[in-house]
């Protein structure tokens, strides 16, 4: 830092010739013993590195005097010009620490506010840590704890957010969205296996968001849900969801798929069964009922979790019958929410074990879609094999016409499927949902088991609601690759419905490609033989 009496002229001389002085040009006279503003671009860049650390004097008031005009020069000019490495190197926390040691000693609100503003564009580091905890220090209010808490978590150091937000709720008399919202992502970040006795962060996090009534920001509430419940999930069902697909994937998908059309509407015949692997694992994936009973019986956490709600002596009694007392839970709240709605005394709850351990619900099979699942595994070469057809070849109308039958049946079942089975669906699991989040809100239920429970169920009503929206996009569209896209994302999902129709409907499907793998064979024999001839009479 220069003298004060060099600071002196430096601040008059820029003052004088502002008009023509550059902002760099100001940097050098108040920051270098002998500025060279003569000097070339290339020269300066060599010569001169911004500061990191500036040292303001305070000795005197003249000192103070001449570093009030330094700071406002920093703030109004090299702070905006020099933006990152001002941030990187707090030259905003360092010129605010100064006034509030020296010139402002007792801020007023206003100042406050003006301030906090400011700090909240700086980098969440250690000055601007140092600044904050000073106001909610001195001035301990809810604004103040919420900044710091911020400011905080911003510094993963979620903990001591945690701590203030919760601090700062309690002494609030309404409650601040956007502060719940950063305390429940602290939650999730720091993501410990106990928030308190036999609960979690996370599964904490989802029981406050649960209770949370009539959101003004929907879809902050949304997203927030949807990260705690995929912190919450274990591995396997996060693997069944949706895969992302690239961009370009899509659009060379999209240029393929209109220069099919645009060959159809010239004359061209296409006699392929179109299938992307890739749109397909883009498709959201529906949660079983299987998929989620299997994980509840590998969490050893839920496991016990239902046992302490349930009662150590009862369970313990009744697991020694049954084994699967927690999948039968899950099975008979699927079948009747409101069977639950009386377990708020031990007496019901064992009326509960009793008739669990009674229950005679089972899984349903899954279908067996044969050959079917064989190419939505491996694609249609594993089950057609490669083949090659000329153009010209007298056999190529009758595959095409059979070709025709599959579009038209495999296009009609996606549009039946997604208005008789996938729209209903739907419909109950978002039903479903809201009576398990409505029940058990009422029920002091053991609060990580509680969790858990509205975690799955949210996943799959999810679930069903953005594949009904994937494949509405995809039917609403006229070609054929869209719309036998969906088919086979139909066909993929119907195996876990019990749906009368369904098998007659996979059977005609199931038909209609063999009689296509047959034509396929017999036209590839036909094309061999016509081969061996010309070898054959080429020898002669």
């Amino acid at each position: 830092m220069l003298p004060t009496k060099i600071l002196k002229l430096r601040l008059s001389r820029i003052q004088k010739g502002k008009e023509h002085l550059s902002t760099h040009d100001k940097l050098m006279l108040v920051s270098m013993e002998s500025p060279d503003l003569s000097a070339n671009f290339l020269l300066r860049l060599f010569k001169m590195s911004l500061p990191k650390q500036w040292k303001f004097h305070s000795e005197t008031e003249e000192d103070v005097l001449y570093t009030r005009q330094l700071i406002q020069l920093i703030e109004n000019e090299f702070i905006p010009a020099y933006e990152f490495h001002a941030r990187k190197h707090a030259w905003y926390e360092q010129c605010l620490e100064y006034q509030l040691n020296f010139l402002v000693t007792e801020p007023n609100q206003q100042q406050i506010n003006h301030y906090l503003r400011q700090l909240d564009q700086c980098l969440d580091q250690q000055p601007k840590l140092d600044l904050l905890r000073y106001f909610y220090q001195q001035y301990p209010t809810v604004q103040h704890a919420t900044a710091l808490a911020k400011s905080y978590a911003g510094a993963a150091e979620y903990s001591k957010a945690i701590e203030l937000y919760e601090w700062a709720a309690q002494q609030s008399t309404q409650r601040n969205e956007v502060a719940f919202y950063s305390y429940i992502e602290c939650l999730i970040h720091r993501n410990q296996s106990e928030y308190k006795k036999g609960i979690s962060d996370v599964e904490h996090a989802i029981d406050l968001l649960c209770r949370f009534e009539k959101p003004i920001d929907q879809k902050s509430y949304n997203k927030i849900l949807d990260q705690s419940i995929s912190k919450l999930l274990p591995s396997a069902i996060l693997e069944s969801r949706s895969a992302e697909t690239s961009v370009f994937a899509d659009v060379g998908r999209g240029l393929n798929s209109l220069g099919k059309t645009l060959g159809g509407i010239f004359g061209a015949k296409d006699l392929n069964i179109p299938l992307s692997k890739d749109v397909i694992a883009s498709a959201p994936q529906l949660l079983s009922t299987d998929q989620i009973i299997t994980s509840l019986e590998r969490t050893a956490t839920l496991q016990q979790s239902f046992r302490r709600w349930i009662g150590e002596e009862q369970f313990q009694h009744y697991l020694n019958h049954d084994a699967g007392l927690l999948t039968k839970f899950w099975l008979e709240m699927e079948a009747d929410p409101a069977s639950i709605e009386t377990l708020s005394d031990p007496f019901s709850r064992l009326q509960l074990l009793e008739q669990l351990a009674s229950s005679t619900r089972r899984l349903g099979e899954l279908l067996d879609l044969a050959d079917i699942q064989l190419i939505l595994d491996q694609g249609t070469n594993a089950y057609f094999g490669e083949f090659r057809l000329n153009n010209q070849h007298p056999d190529r109308e009758q595959l095409f016409v059979q070709r025709e039958k599959i579009v038209d049946e495999m296009a009609q079942f996606a549009h039946w499927f997604y208005e008789h089975i996938l729209t209903v669906y739907c419909d109950q699991q978002l039903k479903l949902f809201e009576q398990i989040q409505q029940t058990l809100l009422k029920q002091p239920i053991e609060q990580a088991l509680w969790s858990a429970l509205f975690a799955y169920q949210f996943e799959r009503q999810s679930r069903a609601q953005r594949l009904m929206e994937w494949m509405q996009a995809k039917l609403e569209k006229t070609n054929d690759f869209e719309n036998l896209q969906a088919a086979w994302v139909a066909l993929r999902e119907c195996r876990s419905f019990s749906d009368n129709d369904i098998p007659s409907k996979i059977a005609t499907i199931q038909q209609e490609l063999a009689q296509y793998k047959a034509l396929l064979e017999q036209q590839k024999q036909q094309i061999d033989q016509d081969e061996l001839n010309i070898v054959h009479k080429d020898e002669e």
